[in-house]
């Protein structure tokens, strides 16, 4: 029979034993804690970009080192530069993939990106025991810019005039001494929302639910009236396609914008690009100086460089040849009472192309008015000249417009005629008024 003395140790053993632990699930020869990061992405790339998107890719790093099977992952995205000490202040992205097994091949489409901009991306991952990697290396691109579709048109020589045109009767030699490119078609309601997104996202016009407005070097003008019959609404700091009683169309020209908003357009897609804007937005808002053949960034066409696209290169009457203007010809003459009554609202861009000849353009003739760079005069004289501007001033306040629209009959100084040039108050938007965009190739 064990003796007091023996009992009494045993008791002691077991009652140290219950203070030190053993026995109560911590057992000294267990596992350690897992303090092994997962290893760090360092192939991070980016793929592919579209104007909103940046699908990006990576090797899977695996969960201890380069081992097993990583738990979650922590993507950032920025404008900026992305650093450790910065990691918090980059955006987080959301609803990214479950890490796959070590050596896999990764890959996840950002999307809701602001179009035309260089953006960046780091990542980490981290394992079960929120063990993070480092920060990986980073990968950037630039989301592309959507640009209207351009034809080129070589310099040359041409009548300026027809001798019956409104204010064309003049006629006179002209040389372009610069090839350009010319808008295929008149800027769209979907060219134009996207890029008065852009434009708002980056504080370069200010918006309310009626009017966008210039924003830059002090200027206040009104760039698009969203009142009325524009096709575009804004609400929330988002532009949004609009029903004015004829559907949602994205594709029929954009209406209501005034000079200011064809110009500041054509900024819009130099800043885009990465090229320097071609207007001053102060004084008369001159193109490069006075010297827009010489602007490298995009503009708006001159009065010669309009006529001399519409009818190239045969002098025709009209864009299509010399017949009479009819519906299947031009969008024009939205008159019930007319002798000539076509659609009543503008159409699809690209309905009525220019001669089989021609450069590949359409509706040069109706659909909108179209806004061209020069301050308008209608006496051009008869002498020749080269790389002409226009007036260097304002003198009658009015900015050239061209080719008619839905809304014009054409005895009313035979707008649909190429030679044909009329005018408006720069600061006025109109159901019937829009542009197309051009820019100088460079040699």
């Amino acid at each position: 029979m064990p003796s007091r003395a023996s009992l009494l140790a045993v008791a002691l053993g077991l009652f140290l034993t219950g203070l030190l632990g053993f026995g109560c699930g911590n057992d000294v020869d267990g596992p350690a804690p897992d303090t092994t990061p997962p290893g760090a992405v360092s192939d991070l790339e980016v793929m592919a970009v579209t104007d909103s998107s940046a699908t990006l890719a990576w090797t899977a790093p695996g969960d201890d080192g380069l081992t097993g099977t990583a738990s979650f992952y922590d993507l950032r995205a920025s404008t900026s530069l992305i650093t450790d000490e910065g990691w918090s202040e980059a955006d987080s992205v959301v609803g990214l993939p479950v890490p796959q097994t070590v050596g896999s091949e990764e890959e996840f489409t950002v999307g809701g990106l602001p179009l035309g901009t260089l953006h960046y991306f780091a990542l980490k991952s981290a394992d079960d025991a929120e063990n993070w990697s480092e920060i990986s290396n980073m990968a950037s691109d630039t989301t592309t810019v959507t640009l209207p579709p351009m034809v080129a048109v070589p310099a040359g020589v041409f009548i300026m005039g027809d001798g019956v045109a409104s204010c064309g009767q003049d006629e006179h030699e002209v040389t372009l001494t610069r090839d350009f490119y010319l808008g295929q078609h008149e800027v769209t309601n979907r060219e134009y929302l996207e890029a008065v997104q852009w434009a708002y996202d980056h504080e370069y016009v200010t918006a309310t639910t009626t009017s966008v407005r210039d924003n830059p070097d002090g200027s206040t003008q009104e760039l698009l009236d969203l009142d009325g019959s524009c096709e575009i609404a804004f609400s929330n700091g988002v532009f949004t396609p609009r029903d004015v009683g004829h559907g949602i169309n994205p594709d029929h020209p954009v209406k209501e914008v005034t000079w200011y908003g064809a110009a500041r357009y054509c900024d819009w897609l130099s800043l885009q690009a990465g090229l320097p804007r071609a207007y001053q937005h102060n004084g008369n808002w001159a193109c490069n100086g006075g010297d827009p053949y010489g602007a490298p960034g995009y503009r708006l066409p001159t009065d010669a460089e309009w006529e001399y696209a519409a009818q190239y290169d045969d002098e025709r009457s009209y864009p299509w040849g010399n017949e009479t203007p009819d519906c299947s010809r031009a969008n024009f003459d939205a008159y019930p009472d007319s002798a000539v009554y076509c659609f009543g609202w503008t159409l699809p861009v690209g309905s009525c192309p220019d001669a089989p000849a021609g450069l590949g353009l359409s509706d040069m003739a109706g659909n909108v008015w179209e806004w061209c760079n020069d301050w308008w005069v209608c006496d051009l004289g008869t002498t020749p000249v080269t790389d002409p501007t226009g007036p260097d001033s304002e003198p009658w306040r009015m900015r050239v417009i061209r080719g008619g629209s839905w809304l014009n009959d054409n005895g009313e100084g035979n707008v649909l005629r190429c030679a044909s040039r009329h005018y408006t108050l720069p600061n006025l938007g109109r159901d019937c008024f829009g542009f197309r965009a051009a820019r100088t190739i460079s040699p």
